[in-house]
């Protein structure tokens, strides 16, 4: 089964070709990353006519690469929740266009549970059930992946989301949108001790305290201090999540767990979990990190999965 996936849900324009072997044929993903740093983060309206310019192009792009004949394309998956609303209309039209000329079914995948599976592209042994956490910019979810049709949350952030909270806080100290990964790397060369993160005590993920927490420290340091900032930040919402994530996979009994969502690409995050997993004895899987980002690749392995 040969599937044209498409991913629109925020700013990236992603479409790929994929196999029901898990086999990414190819993808092409059009990012507009420097149009909206301009204005701090992804302004929707802007998002939506960019993957109008770019939805073709990308399509034409990975069937290209792909070395597939349109012919031999059995089915098209789409992104159709959650996301922006434009960027979701483009995205779905386009797909329903394809599918209706020639005739082919249409497979609309939740992209939050293609973020729990991602992992299984570059790792062929791992199979349903597992406990993924899904952490972006605006997500933070524990999902319990029972098997490719049936995903149970266990929590989810209730306000801000963790990526979201390092983008506006890396922006505080005047670095330019995404600045996660700029915090990320600063983490490493700072004192993680240096300030204690405070830790909500719900049943839940909030991040919108912790937000506030950083802002204000940032306004009272020197230049010298903000790695120090930023390690106790990204090494304790890491710490934060995972501490949950092994929760969670201990009280239902999961020994495999996995990662994915834009702040998956965080080197500190992976560091932490990986360490709390081999202290559990548990299994860990990750993934490159261009599966981890919104991408289509992901969308079209779910979607077999889920015909299947």
């Amino acid at each position: 089964m040969i599937v044209l996936a498409i991913e629109t849900s925020c700013d990236d324009t992603s479409v790929a070709v994929v196999n029901d072997k898990r086999r990414v044929l190819a993808m092409k993903t059009v990012s507009r990353l420097k149009e909206h740093a301009k204005f701090g983060g992804v302004v929707p309206e802007i998002a939506a006519r960019h993957h109008e310019e770019s939805i073709l192009f990308a399509a034409e792009s990975a069937l290209s690469l792909s070395g597939i004949k349109k012919s031999e394309i059995n089915a098209i998956a789409v992104t159709n929740k959650p996301g922006l609303k434009g960027s979701l209309l483009v995205g779905t039209s386009f797909a329903k266009g394809i599918s209706l000329a020639k005739n082919l079914p249409l497979i609309c995948v939740n992209h939050i549970e293609a973020h729990a599976v991602s992992c299984i592209i570059e790792n062929d042994e791992i199979s349903p059930p597992f406990l993924s956490l899904v952490i972006s910019g605006g997500h933070t979810s524990i999902i319990e992946v029972k098997n490719y049709k049936n995903f149970k949350t266990h929590f989810e952030t209730i306000d801000d989301a963790a990526g979201e909270v390092l983008d506006k806080v890396a922006r505080n100290m005047g670095f330019p949108y995404p600045g996660g990964a700029v915090l990320d790397k600063m983490a490493k060369l700072g004192d993680k001790s240096k300030f204690k993160m405070p830790i909500p005590k719900i049943e839940n993920f909030s991040f919108s305290g912790i937000k506030t927490w950083a802002i204000n420290i940032e306004k009272k340091i020197d230049e010298d201090t903000k790695k120090d900032l930023a390690a106790s930040l990204v090494y304790g919402i890491s710490n934060y999540v995972s501490n949950h994530l092994i929760h969670i996979a201990n009280k239902i009994n999961y020994k495999k767990i996995t990662i994915g969502g834009g702040v998956a690409c965080s080197e500190v995050l992976r560091e932490v979990i990986e360490k709390k997993c081999q202290e559990q004895n548990f299994k860990f899987y990750s993934t490159s990190k261009k599966y981890c980002s919104d991408n289509a690749a992901m969308i079209g392995i779910l979607g077999i999965f889920q015909t299947v």
